[in-house]
């Protein structure tokens, strides 16, 4: 979206019941919830998960390593949104992959996480970054990446909260077909 074009977005209250349109800035300034979606990219044969660098002229979390993710347009559908950031961000079309919901998350910054993920090997040469966004993409063991997360190393944009551990338990559940053991302590 250009910057001189102010983006809409549905909000909501903390129960996701519709409360009308307003401007992102209007949002954002006044804690307004709303929807975002994520997409995780698996690569289930290596174990790995792909993330990707923000760019260090981000207002937020420059330089940090996360999914795929933005705003849902008022305009649009989550899925819709979801399609258009992966295309923009990473210039991959979705349509050629099984898109599966991992979870929805209420976060404290007043938003919908809507977090997807697809199992998918894709070659980082078959990328093409929007470079005003990120800066770098690479697969990250998923062990590697969890340890990382869990020792609190604040090169994540994941919010450091209970919630996220929920996204760790969905995806060990993919990777591993098994129960997670960090929501039972």
């Amino acid at each position: 979206m250009s910057a001189d074009k102010e983006e809409y977005l549905r909000v909501y209250d903390e129960h996701h019941n519709f409360l009308g349109i307003e401007k992102r800035s209007v949002a954002d300034e006044n804690h307004l919830w709303h929807d975002q979606v994520g997409l995780w990219i698996l690569d289930l044969e290596n174990k790995r998960v792909l993330l990707q660098k923000r760019s260090p002229n981000k207002r937020f979390s420059p330089n940090m390593w996360g999914v795929t993710a933005g705003h849902v347009d008022a305009d649009e559908t989550i899925k819709q949104a979801l399609y258009r950031e992966v295309k923009e961000e990473l210039g991959i079309d979705l349509k050629n992959y099984k898109i599966k919901k991992l979870i929805t998350l209420a976060r404290s910054r007043n938003y919908f996480s809507n977090y997807y993920h697809i199992i998918a090997n894709i070659p980082l040469s078959e990328f093409t970054l929007q470079k005003d966004e990120l800066s770098e993409v690479k697969y990250f063991d998923y062990e590697q990446l969890k340890n990382l997360y869990l020792q609190g190393e604040p090169i994540f944009t994941f919010s450091n909260d209970e919630s996220f551990k929920k996204v760790l338990a969905k995806l060990d559940k993919i990777f591993y077909k098994k129960e997670n053991i960090l929501l039972k302590n």
